[in-house]
């Protein structure tokens, strides 16, 4: 497969038992300073941003993603008149991902 661009990008995902992270980096730029992290997740008035997110995932009642980190635990704690047993929130679930073979879809 041809490339239209002569750079190439590098992405690392951390899926924490507890936290999750993530950085990034593109062949043009070298150093600590080519490396790029979300070092906000949550930040709000309420709690001040921090380098990891909960390793939380709420899924739609059609199962269609719907959020993730400090997002889907905020919508899910929210959640009122029984929305939440509609949907599907996992808190932790990278430990059930050893016990299955996962097929991640990406669009």
């Amino acid at each position: 497969m041809a490339s239209s661009s002569k750079y190439m990008g590098v992405v690392a995902i951390d899926f924490g038992t507890t936290y999750s992270g993530f950085a990034f980096s593109f062949s043009d730029q070298s150093g600590q300073g080519g490396i790029h992290t979300k070092m906000n997740w949550g930040e709000n008035e309420e709690r001040r941003g921090t380098p990891k997110t909960p390793t939380s995932i709420l899924l739609r009642p059609n199962k269609d993603f719907d959020s993730f980190g400090y997002d889907a635990d905020d919508k899910y704690v929210n959640f009122k008149q029984g929305e939440d047993k509609q949907y599907y929130y996992l808190k932790h679930f990278k430990m059930e991902l050893h016990k299955r073979q996962v097929l991640l879809l990406l669009p």
